[in-house]
């Protein structure tokens, strides 16, 4: 292993770990201090889709939050970064939605009880 910045490869001590967990290196001859294999930092996509189908759900963000025990602002900032991906030809309400899939009587049969 070398610096990357003097490109030495004598005098290269541990110095802690990065938030991600991965092990840091400082060079005593020019005092870089780097991560030769850094690892990723943040959730996995399939923990944000999964907070996506329990919003779509009907689930609130801080419960979302608590049962995927991250942030409840973090929950919302996936949710805002999903709507980037939507078209924006949307149909308004969940009316117009089941009206489009032809299960508009659903609807008036839950009224009627």
């Amino acid at each position: 292993m070398s610096c990357p910045k003097c490109l030495a490869k004598t005098k290269q001590v541990k110095d802690g770990y990065t938030a991600a967990g991965s092990q840091r290196y400082r060079c005593k001859a020019c005092g870089c201090r780097y991560t030769p294999n850094p690892q990723d930092q943040g959730y996995d996509e399939e923990m944000r889709q999964q907070a996506l189908v329990l919003h779509l759900e009907g689930l609130s963000l801080r419960l979302i939050g608590r049962l995927l025990l991250v942030n409840h602002q973090t929950v919302a900032n996936w949710i805002n970064s999903y709507t980037n991906y939507l078209p924006p030809d949307l149909p308004t309400s969940i009316l117009e939605l089941l009206a489009l899939d032809g299960d508009i009587e659903d609807v008036f049969a839950l009224d009627q009880e």
